[in-house]
């Protein structure tokens, strides 16, 4: 498992655009503010904001991470862009395994 400066790190680093799991979407311009992760859904124009320590303590509490483990935790909307920065950081596999 990685620490939370690692998986901070990780996030800085992602390319400046990512699929969905399953490419039916993507997600771009990705800007880092303090805790908050903002970004576009390229197809639909919507802007997200994701919290990272809450990805964070989904990462850490489960071994198995897909899109109604995050919902479940978060009850938030961001499920399907937060597998998918998951799967691009290398925290957790296609099959939703965590992997670091």
């Amino acid at each position: 498992m990685i620490s939370r400066n690692e998986f901070e790190s990780r996030i800085k680093k992602m390319p400046k655009t990512i699929p969905s799991k399953t490419g039916n979407a993507s997600y771009t311009r990705f800007k880092l503010h303090g805790k908050l992760l903002s970004f576009v859904r390229v197809n639909k124009g919507t802007s997200w904001k994701l919290n990272i320590d809450e990805l964070y303590s989904v990462y850490k509490a489960h071994s198995f991470i897909n899109t109604t483990v995050i919902k479940n935790t978060t009850g938030r909307r961001v499920n399907s862009p937060s597998v998918a920065i998951l799967m691009v950081i290398d925290c957790i596999d296609q099959k939703g395994r965590r992997i670091a």
